[in-house]
């Protein structure tokens, strides 16, 4: 074949690019869904919390517990109020709406499996009032990889959160036994806040809690108590869902959580087909080759001689 001389026609860059993106474009109309990891789990999870989300909108109805539907639009019965004696901080509403998918549970068993955790392993669990739903989707997930959790709860809450005095969590997770959702006890209580001490709640609040914590018969714990026991502990996975700790609306876009059930990223990955990517790569390559190496316009264009000589 003649070798190149000269610049490549445009033409030729042309047709180069839109073969290009031809193959591009077979690509992307072949995507296939890939199942995720731990698929069966995570749908399982899922539809665990979605259950004990609605046990606990029942319970809230039945025992006389109004819906805030302007902050509430989709009525799930787990957003709490703006403020309450046990509120110890004001949020953005955003926030804890963006706690609210059960999609969550999947999320959950990802990250316990990624740790290694298997059936009766036991973990560290440390909860505050702010998230319930994120509560009930990690519990959701542990009950459902049989998993032995200890669990520390802060009752105090921020905005929005559990922070109705009749429905803390302890209620919650109280109702969710009972209607046989978990079998989790709350091992050791603490009053919350900013220390979780009970620091941004008033003298009322503090002790309004040392008594609900009496009610259901937990543990009350300091601080100082709380750490002299994780550290016994050293050597067990550690969870943290409170407020001062992770940010729902930062997993929220990170994970890409979807309001519908088993939808997003955690479930199925967009998937391109490897062989055909591996295919055509190897076509553009000969392709750009060919067009580098050789004067293809010559033959494909018929190019006279007089004008080749001329280096056109």
């Amino acid at each position: 074949m003649r070798k190149r001389i000269g610049k490549v026609n445009k033409i030729i860059l042309l047709f180069y690019a839109f073969l290009a993106l031809f193959f591009f474009f077979i690509l992307t109309i072949t995507i296939k869904d890939k199942e995720s990891k731990y698929l069966k789990e995570k749908k399982t999870a899922v539809l665990l919390a979605d259950s004990a989300f609605k046990i606990v909108k029942a319970y809230r109805l039945n025992n006389g517990i109004p819906l805030d539907i302007l902050n509430d639009p989709k009525e799930t019965g787990l957003i709490g109020v703006p403020y309450s004696i046990i509120t110890y901080e004001e949020v953005n509403l955003d926030l804890v709406k963006a706690s609210l998918a059960a999609n969550y549970a999947a999320l959950f068993v990802e990250l316990l499996r990624e740790k290694k955790l298997k059936e009766d392993d036991s973990l560290i669990v440390y909860l505050d009032g702010s998230f319930p739903a994120l509560n009930i989707s990690l519990l959701s997930a542990i009950k459902i990889l049989k998993l032995k959790p200890i669990i520390f709860l802060s009752v105090a809450s921020v905005a929005y959160g559990a922070n109705l005095p009749n429905f803390t969590f302890l209620e919650i997770i109280d109702t969710l036994n009972k209607a046989k959702i978990f079998d989790f006890n709350v091992d050791y209580a603490l009053i919350g806040g900013y220390d979780q001490m009970g620091s941004g709640l008033s003298f009322e609040a503090r002790e309004f809690i040392k008594e609900k914590v009496s009610f259901y018969k937990i543990k009350l714990i300091t601080k100082e108590e709380k750490d002299i026991i994780l550290a016994k502990f050293k050597n067990k996975p550690l969870i943290e869902i409170a407020y001062n700790k992770i940010n729902p609306k930062k997993w929220k876009e990170e994970y890409e959580i979807k309001e519908e059930l088993f939808k997003g990223r955690l479930f199925y990955e967009k998937r391109y087909s490897l062989f055909l990517t591996v295919c055509f790569l190897a076509i553009l390559l000969i392709v750009l080759y060919l067009i580098i190496k050789y004067d293809l316009e010559y033959y494909l264009l018929k190019k006279k001689q007089e004008i080749y000589k001329e280096g056109v």
